[in-house]
């Protein structure tokens, strides 16, 4: 399996839209997108999602502009399937007011005789991964991703002059002439990296987690590295274990609020390891069959399966054990 495959077997990577970065600099172009009428509209509230009956909130055309609204829509990317353009637009008022903006198009709205105003929530979307299919819900991770630069960056980082939306929102520029400096979102790139060394897996939990929560390891790049530098310092700093053959496994996008996962394996060069503690609350060296006599035990879980880190580990269980995460512990006995 080559890398690109592999990739798209993480969360929030299946993504169905066509950024088109070439049409977004011709204003005619853009111009044609918002006048056509088979537009959907995603309706984000800060770094929530607005549902409807706990279904992800999407306007028609009409819908959105029955709405007389001053919300600005900023251009997700076309659907390859049809061309249909696809919008994100951020609302900014309280979850009890969301029922009395779209009450304009309350009965525009499928299922009308099942909305109530209680029906209107926000939701994060690490609760909605889990209720909608895959595609949609990459496009709410790209959608969260860009509302959150849009929400963070309203001044030019050169002058302080305002922003403005250029290229249906993929850059804000400077409205100062004299400046004119573009802003590009902003990702923060982290490795995260299954470190392993003959038949053990090296697991870690930091304290904030949910109880019994492990993961791999996991920081941030640094300026002047490589994601391989990064790799070894990561590991270095957080346990005190010299690492080596490090190799790329897959990537993420991680909304959270804006992170790139950048997947990593490597072996570590002794068992022995020193938590580093302010960050790491315990670790441990496991092997396959340790693993699942904990999951039966209940003493320990995997992070959450939308994760890359889910991912990392899982890839090592099941070359161990030729059964997946999932399908093992669907045979504990609840």
């Amino acid at each position: 399996m080559d890398d690109l495959h592999r990739s798209l077997l993480n969360t929030y990577t299946a993504q169905p839209l066509d950024r088109s970065a070439h049409g977004r600099k011709d204003p005619e172009w853009l111009a044609a997108q918002l006048a056509d009428t088979r537009s959907e509209y995603l309706i984000l509230n800060g770094h929530s999602i607005v549902t409807v009956n706990r279904v992800p909130l999407i306007l028609s055309y009409d819908q959105f502009y029955a709405l007389n609204s001053a919300m600005t829509p900023l251009l997700l990317g076309i659907k390859k399937t049809d061309g249909t353009p696809v919008y994100l637009v951020n609302t900014n008022v309280a979850e009890e007011d969301l029922s009395t903006l779209f009450h304009a198009i309350i009965d525009r709205l499928d299922n009308v005789k099942t909305i109530t105003p209680e029906s209107f929530e926000r939701l994060s979307l690490r609760t909605i991964t889990r209720e909608i299919d895959p595609e949609l819900a990459s496009v709410y991770s790209y959608a969260t991703l860009l509302n959150h630069w849009h929400i963070t960056t309203r001044f030019c980082t050169r002058c302080g002059s305002a922003l403005e939306i250029k290229e249906g929102g993929s850059v804000q520029q400077c409205t100062n002439e004299e400046c004119s400096h573009i802003e590009y979102p902003r990702i923060n790139p982290a490795v995260i990296m299954r470190v392993t060394k003959d038949d053990k897996i090296l697991l870690s939990r930091q304290e904030n987690w949910p109880e019994n929560m492990y993961s791999v390891l996991a920081g941030f790049v640094e300026v002047g590295e490589t994601l391989e530098q990064a790799v070894e310092r990561e590991v270095l700093e957080e346990v005190n274990i010299p690492v080596e053959n490090i190799n790329y496994h897959s990537s993420q996008p991680w909304p959270f609020p804006n992170s790139m996962m950048l997947g990593y394996t490597a072996e570590a060069c002794s068992f022995e390891f020193e938590l580093e503690q302010d960050d790491i609350e315990h670790a441990m060296w496991l092997t396959a069959d340790e693993m699942k006599q904990k999951m039966i035990e209940g003493s320990l879980y995997p992070s959450t399966e939308f994760s890359i880190s889910h991912s990392l580990i899982n890839d090592w269980f099941q070359a161990q054990t030729g059964i997946t995460i999932k399908a093992f512990r669907s045979t504990i006995a609840v």
